[in-house]
């Protein structure tokens, strides 16, 4: 989110932190790994394009005592009261519990940056790394029902090598063609201040093995890299890739930024410079906007993402408005969506999944507890979403049924 999405504290003996570390302190990785990464300069940002895959996590190598920022409630429903014009699943009845909206998914995935992903008649579920052991870099598990999963699997049993072990995390995959592209984030080994970046790994299969290319995809080394890949895809088959530079790097107080940019056919290229869809702008963001993804409602783009520290009671989910896949967007609200609540403090790393009865959120329901690892782990939680003309609001409603959709495809409401 995942966001950024996950982060842990590096020993020499093991990497720690179910669900969303971050390399917090990088013990002498003394093993000087020359990260060969090919460079293409992308214009207008400084931001640098680099070919590889990974798993990564997104790690700020050194995170100090983030002042707290205050804790603001989740916003209240927006204020309209007429549902968009769209189909009836988009206009749910409100949550009758907002401040425990969220449902456990019985997948026994408890990691961060939950992804849930349709096609073949099945229900997909990828989350960030497990550091082991054993490590399971891209952990999956799949479900026709989504009541009973099947033992979860590694998606990428084989990192590139510039990617550190045991720091994978914020996978997405897309179906391009017969191909499915799966991208993640993934910590590089010997950089100091540690330094993520984002990789693609290519298969025939939503389970894999995924072969990852040799050097990174997404890697702007002027901006501290880059992690939280998602694609969207708009109503004319236009898929972008949307992602966040990593200027918190090490602790920083730098403000972080998400961008989008189009993607070549098979998804393993860019097809243009990066645009920005947003920085922080909101007191409780801090200066941390992560993990964007993106939906469009009745012709309205909606951008989701986590603001503040990952590991901080502040972490919370927010929804802004965009112009168009590649922004401008801007926040509906000066509260997130979804703050700590009665079912745990800082929930993020959210993503968005919808099917012809609806549209629903999957997150962690509470923040890591980084440097420390997460006791207990964090599960996958999931909430269903509901659209008013003036934003998005947490609905009633359980999680999806069986899945009958014979492949994925991008969410755009029925009057898109």
């Amino acid at each position: 989110m995942g966001n950024d999405g996950s982060q842990q504290t590096v020993t020499a003996k093991r990497f720690g932190r179910p669900g969303h570390w971050l390399a917090v302190l990088v013990v002498a990785v003394a093993v000087a790994v020359a990260v060969a990464v090919s460079v293409t300069m992308l214009a207008g940002t400084g931001s640098l394009a680099v070919r590889a895959t990974a798993a990564g996590r997104r790690q700020v190598p050194h995170v100090p005592q983030v002042p707290q920022v205050p804790h603001v409630p989740s916003a209240p429903l927006p204020a309209a009261s007429t549902p968009l014009p769209t189909a009836a699943a988009l206009a749910p009845p409100v949550s009758p519990d907002p401040a425990s909206p969220g449902l456990p998914v019985s997948s026994g995935q408890d990691q961060s940056d939950p992804l849930l992903y349709g096609t073949e008649g099945r229900y997909f579920l990828y989350t960030s790394g497990q550091p082991g052991p054993p490590t399971i870099n891209v952990p999956v598990s799949s479900s026709t029902d989504f009541a009973t999963w099947t033992p979860f699997t590694d998606a990428l049993p084989q990192l590139p090598e510039w990617a550190l072990p045991g720091y994978t995390w914020a996978p997405d995959i897309h179906r391009f063609g017969s191909t499915y592209v799966l991208y993640f984030t993934a910590a590089i080994i010997g950089s100091r201040p540690t330094m993520q970046c984002i990789g693609d790994a290519v298969g025939s299969s939503p389970t894999g093995p995924f072969v990852p290319t040799a050097t990174p995809f997404i890697c702007p080394l002027t901006q501290g890299g880059a992690i939280d890949p998602r694609v969207f895809t708009d109503a004319s088959g236009t898929n972008w890739m949307l992602w966040k530079s990593d200027q918190n790097i090490g602790g920083a107080s730098t403000p972080t930024k998400m961008w989008s940019q189009p993607l070549a056919a098979d998804g393993l290229s860019l097809t243009g410079p990066p645009a920005l869809l947003m920085s922080p702008d909101e007191p409780w963001q801090g200066t941390i906007v992560e993990a964007p993804d993106m939906v469009q409602v009745g012709g309205t783009y909606w951008v989701f993402y986590s603001g503040n520290w990952f590991n901080q009671p502040a972490y919370g989910i927010g929804a802004a408005r965009c112009a168009g896949p590649q922004g401008p967007c801007a926040d509906t609200s000066a509260l997130p969506l979804l703050g700590s609540n009665s079912q745990g403090a800082g929930p993020g790393e959210a993503s968005v999944f919808e099917d012809p009865s609806g549209v629903w959120m999957l997150y962690s329901p509470w923040r890591s507890l980084t440097p420390k690892p997460d006791i207990p782990p964090r599960p996958v939680f999931i909430t269903r979403l509901g659209f008013l003309p003036s934003g998005p609001y947490l609905a009633a409603g359980g999680p999806p049924g069986a899945l009958q959709v014979p492949g994925a495809r991008p969410f755009r409401s029925a009057a898109a």
